[in-house]
């Protein structure tokens, strides 16, 4: 049986999530297959692995990857400042084909989805030469100063900036292109801010080499666009949580999915303590408010990825 990676990058806090998202994927993938699960992380207790274990069958196994000695070689990236988060986690996906050279394919998911579909449909999509496959974010396409952002600092079409939450790999391209070499040249001559820092990375550096996948493939209802015919992931992305939130568009999948995940009891009970936190909800609820502010920030630099990119065009991996 062929055996299909899978990636997610998470910590702690997001383990719950990450079991309703495996959930889901075990439950409709192809029996055909095998799944390797590959868990990116750099804290996960030994009680939320063997909880997660729980998930595995036949053709269906996790493993657990701690980075902290992988990247012992790039300490430097804890180090540094991030304007946006402070979280290495977020960035571990840049590395997957240097650390996975056993692998020229892969697939890397957010943990804030569900995935009613079946994955390996989104396994025998054709790459060809491209580097990724990946959906158009249109969650943000009409909030003006995000698409200003895009276009004039990023430096690349608001039109096809891709969501970073699903991705199809070209792992071996990837290699070959050094995708970590060249995130780490831009870290550590520029230390440029960013709005959404692996996503921003992805497009400046993978432009003009992605496969534009179906929206049902990262169907994001936070955006202007709350319905999807017939969706094989959903992308709970930004505010659109159902587990913060109510009212989500397709919250009752996620729901079915986490009463059998193993974790919906801690899940229903973080939501109560959430919505009956007025202090907590007001600061979440106006972070998409902060991330809209920092990309008007932004736009106005001196310097930004797309000044950069237009005089050093060798920084895009594939011109």
């Amino acid at each position: 049986m062929q055996t299909i990676p899978i990636f997610f990058s998470v910590d702690e806090h997001y383990v719950p999530y990450l079991a309703v998202a495996l959930n889901s994927i075990k439950d409709n993938a192809s029996k055909r297959y095998l799944y390797h699960i590959h868990i990116l992380n750099d804290n996960i207790s030994s009680e939320s692995k063997t909880r997660l274990r729980a998930l595995e069958s036949a053709n269906f196994s996790l493993e657990f990857n701690s980075l902290t000695e992988k990247l012992r070689c790039l300490d430097g990236l804890r180090k540094h400042r991030f304007k946006a988060f402070s979280s290495l986690s977020i960035y571990f996906r840049l590395f997957i084909p240097m650390l996975f050279p056993q692998y020229d394919k892969g697939i890397y998911l957010d943990a804030d989805i569900v995935v009613p579909g079946d994955i390996s449909e989104l396994w025998h999509e054709p790459l060809g030469n491209n580097l990724i496959g990946a959906v158009a974010d249109y969650s943000i396409q009409h909030i003006a100063p995000f698409m200003r952002y895009i276009d004039d600092y990023v430096g690349v079409d608001h039109r096809k900036y891709i969501n970073s939450g699903v991705l199809l790999m070209n792992l071996g391209r990837l290699r070959e292109v050094d995708i970590a070499g060249k995130f780490m040249s831009w870290m550590v001559k520029y230390s440029l801010g960013t709005v959404a820092p692996d996503q921003d990375y992805l497009n400046a550096l993978c432009w003009n080499s992605i496969l534009y996948l179906d929206p049902c493939w990262d169907a994001m209802p936070g955006g202007a666009v709350t319905s999807f015919d017939g969706p094989k992931i959903i992308h709970f992305n930004l505010a659109a949580k159902p587990w913060l939130n109510d009212s989500v568009p397709y919250e009752e999948v996620f729901w079915k999915y986490s009463e059998t995940s193993g974790f919906h009891d801690e899940i229903r009970s973080r939501r109560y303590s959430f919505l009956h936190d007025p202090e907590a909800v007001n600061k979440y609820r106006s972070g998409v408010d902060g991330l809209v502010k920092m990309a008007a920030e932004l736009t106005g630099s001196a310097t930004s990825f797309r000044s950069i990119i237009s005089s050093r065009k060798e920084f895009r991996l594939c011109c």
